[in-house]
């Protein structure tokens, strides 16, 4: 069984596969490395991804976005102002009714987001059953936790951990080896949303120092290309193409498209044809002008890092690491460097890396089946990376040889061919913590033991005779204090 790292944001999904120890993102049917998390109510079927981001134009009331949002909140501070359907609150869920009288509560609509995103993973993996991790807001509270747990069992796939995003992000990074002790800021910049997080690492543990988060994201830098695009509109063809919804979901559309282009060109085209009483809108929107255009968007991201900068001034700050789909605009990046100018910036795919480091996470869980999750944030803001307290050597005679060397992440497994001999002395920092003898063998049998290490220190350690294929399994608790 594959593991599988999904990261459920509030404009967008991700579904990264681990195979081979190696984690990489898959796209979906589309051929999209990422899926709309927006959902369309028409002709009795819910529609999911790509054909529902189309129906928010045709029928905008028949479509509901931010489905996040909407599960973590009451209907009083949802943005109910965004959405054309009705919301509206039933007991301790968000209901909505689409304008065919079709009404759904949000959790049902979440689980048909996991459906589509459990096929991408499907059609990757050429398997329907994985074991999988999902990304969360460091802040979740455990009723939202619990809810996108059943959401994404009730679609069938097997849900190993709930992983905070700051952390899955650092996972990506630092799964090959243990990560260097210091701090760490996570900024993440979304579609809706940002968040920035300070992280302390010390001999493998992730401890979280801070974290703020602001209704600040790549929505608003949408909707300031839009008002441009509109006024310019607007001034030519004098109407005012923002008074009619479906014109100017139009409009929105186009400069979300704008905006990704210009993450990588200096130049994009907004093209909408018949966008109001069949006249078409054409426009080439520069990489500066668009900059100019969110000035101020990019101000309110400055000033939300600027603020935690402030605030742990006394903190040397080693490294940054940028995530979320906003973080791809060549000038929020500029202006957080700006921000750390000693630091080291980690800027690649931060789309995709919150999802990866889910699928290193479920890859390493999927090994260990007896394994308990353990990412959760602790009480004291800890989140931790278990470590072997000591090194591990296999004795045969006189002949030591090293299984796994101290401060190895956990949980850990690992294969190795021993010299001749039947009797096998497992030693801890020189210490033997357990002895065992090869069953019907002599002292010339070649032998071999599979060794794992599990979160809590405990080992499993089976010892096989290649000649006789005799095989003796040993268990070793954990030490006290671990």
């Amino acid at each position: 069984m594959s593991g599988v790292g999904i990261a459920f944001g509030n404009s967008s999904a991700f579904v990264s596969v681990c195979r081979d120890g190696r984690s990489e993102i898959v796209a979906n049917s589309a051929g999209d490395r990422s899926t709309a998390t927006v959902v369309a109510h028409q002709e009795g079927e819910l529609l999911t991804g790509t054909p529902a981001v189309q129906m928010t134009v045709r029928q905008p009331a028949n479509t509901v976005s931010s489905l996040k949002s909407l599960l973590a909140c009451k209907l009083e501070s949802a943005d109910s102002a965004s959405q054309a359907c009705k919301l509206e609150q039933h007991g301790e869920e968000i209901i909505v009714n689409f304008n065919n009288a079709t009404r759904k509560g949000v959790s049902a609509l979440v689980k048909c987001v996991f459906e589509n995103l459990k096929e991408t993973a499907d059609s990757a993996l050429g398997e329907d059953k994985h074991d999988t991790v999902i990304s969360i807001p460091l802040t979740s509270s455990p009723e939202f936790r619990k809810t996108v747990k059943n959401c994404a069992i009730s679609a069938g796939l097997n849900v190993l951990d709930l992983i905070p995003e700051s952390v899955a992000a650092l996972l990506s990074l630092d799964s090959a080896a243990k990560p260097a002790d210091g701090h760490t800021a996570v900024v993440r910049v979304g579609g809706s949303s940002m968040a920035v997080t300070v992280v302390k690492v010390v001999a493998g543990m992730y401890s979280v120092v801070d974290n703020t988060e602001e209704k600040i994201g790549g929505n608003l830098f949408d909707r300031s290309v839009g008002k441009f695009l509109c006024d310019d509109f607007n001034r030519k063809n004098r109407c005012k193409v923002e008074e009619n919804p479906r014109s100017y979901s139009k409009v929105l559309k186009a400069s979300k498209s704008a905006k990704h282009n210009l993450s990588t060109l200096n130049t994009a085209e907004c093209s909408i044809e018949s966008l109001f009483d069949g006249m078409d809108l054409i426009s080439n929107l520069s990489r500066p002008r668009f900059e100019t255009l969110i000035q101020n968007d990019l101000n309110k991201i400055k000033e939300t890092v600027q603020k935690m900068v402030t605030k742990h001034s006394s903190i040397s700050i080693t490294r940054v690491v940028l995530t979320g789909g906003t973080c791809k605009v060549p000038k929020v990046q500029s202006i957080i460097s700006q921000l750390f100018p000693e630091s080291s910036i980690v800027s690649q795919a931060p789309d995709e890396i919150i999802s990866l480091g889910a699928a290193t996470h479920a890859g390493m869980l999927s090994k260990f089946p007896n394994l308990s999750a353990k990412s959760e944030v602790e009480g004291n803001g800890t989140v931790g990376i278990p470590l072997t307290p000591s090194n591990i050597e296999v004795r045969v005679g006189d002949v030591v040889t090293q299984a796994v060397a101290k401060n190895t992440p956990l949980p850990y497994k690992t294969d190795i061919e021993l010299p001749e001999g039947n009797v096998i002395v497992i030693e801890a920092d020189g210490k033997c913590i357990a002895k065992a003898e090869v069953a019907g063998s002599d002292d010339k049998s070649k032998v071999s033991l599979h060794f794992e290490i599990l979160e809590d220190c405990s080992i499993e350690a089976i010892i096989k005779d290649s000649f006789t294929n005799e095989r003796t399994a040993v268990h070793i608790p954990p030490p006290k204090g671990a």
